[in-house]
């Protein structure tokens, strides 16, 4: 027995170590060990002397690299977590108890920094594909705490500039985009959010590609959803005479009606495609759908029909009162380009 309070040299210390290296202690000594240190309380004194201690940086990286990939196996995990179910949070009740931390900021030198930064990455976050780890009431809770915090000025712009948008830089899945679509369908944003969304569209330059991706995606959305009065009349007239064909092709124009292979036909309402107004109406004192308004509609139809038609395809543009009024010459003019 070394007597309290004798101080080894280092080669009575690296010995004695040296000595335990490996060796294990019976079931028995571990139980009376954590038996004599349970309920202890340290001396103040005690406490403040292990305060003191500093560890050399090389005996701080011999530390760091003995835990560093070490894993416990299942069994140990299980030991401390049944050890530690049951047992009162140390910081519970607590709440509103001041952080360490707060208030001290860049209390880290850019070089702590980097390093900390450097150390994460590649790692996976610990959460990671433990979707539902929180019950319901903790998220209620979470959200309820978060709503309503805002961020300064200078904290937005470092979360923006340190985070990436997830339509650039990660490509979802059909199901994921799916969940989002349905997280946002029938949500009403403020007037106040629509105004900022409005205002941060203002004077944005989309990439050729995306351009080029919008355009795609809006050939395949029917608007309005449902089949006009107009158009459900022109299909009834070709069923009726048995002619097959496909509502709403994805291609330039989205024709009304497609025929194989290469017919398309519009059916083009008298006063929203501007016929009135070719007919000499006036549209001059109207705010909105004016003259200048028809104009650039009539200009964008012919604009569509010479597309298609450059491309190889048969067009045929019928009025609304064309298809009302006179069906069967309708008919035998979609029979003449069969």
């Amino acid at each position: 027995m070394i007597p309290k309070g004798t101080k080894l040299s280092p080669e009575t210390r690296a010995k004695i170590s040296a000595s335990l290296t490996g060796r294990k202690q019976s079931a028995e000594t571990i139980a009376k060990r954590i038996a004599s240190n349970t309920g202890k309380k340290r001396s103040p004194e005690f406490i403040a002397k292990m305060k003191a201690i500093v560890f050399s940086p090389e005996h701080k990286a011999k530390i760091s690299a003995s835990k560093t990939g070490k894993k416990h196996s299942a069994e140990t995990r299980a030991k401390i977590s049944a050890k530690k179910k049951g047992q009162i949070a140390w910081n519970k009740g607590k709440k509103g108890q001041i952080a360490w931390n707060k208030g001290k900021k860049g209390i880290y030198s850019p070089e702590t920094r980097t390093k900390m930064s450097a150390s994460r990455i590649g790692k996976i976050p610990w959460n990671k594909g433990k979707k539902g780890i929180y019950s319901a009431e903790t998220r209620a809770k979470i959200s309820a705490s978060n709503t309503g915090k805002k961020h300064s000025a200078e904290t937005r712009a470092k979360i923006s500039a340190n985070t990436p948008r997830f339509w650039q830089d990660k490509k979802l899945s059909p199901e994921t985009r799916a969940k989002i679509s349905a997280g946002n369908t029938g949500k009403k944003r403020s007037p106040e959010h629509r105004a900022k969304i409005s205002a941060w569209q203002i004077g944005r330059k989309r990439s050729p590609e995306t351009r080029a991706k919008l355009s795609a995606h809006r050939l395949h959305r029917v608007i309005p959803t449902k089949d006009t009065k107009l158009e459900r009349k022109l299909q009834e007239l070709l069923n009726t005479n048995n002619i097959q064909f496909t509502k709403h092709k994805p291609i330039l124009g989205q024709p009304d009606i497609f025929i194989e292979p290469n017919i398309c036909i519009f059916a083009d309402g008298d006063y929203p495609h501007g016929w009135l107004y070719l007919q000499g109406k006036d549209y001059s004192k109207y705010r909105a759908l004016n003259n200048e308004h028809f104009e650039k509609k009539i200009k964008k139809d012919q604009s569509v029909t010479t597309r298609l038609e450059a491309q190889g395809y048969k067009v045929l543009r019928l009025w609304e009162h064309e298809v009302y009024q006179e069906p069967k010459k309708c008919l035998d003019r979609i029979r003449a380009l069969l």
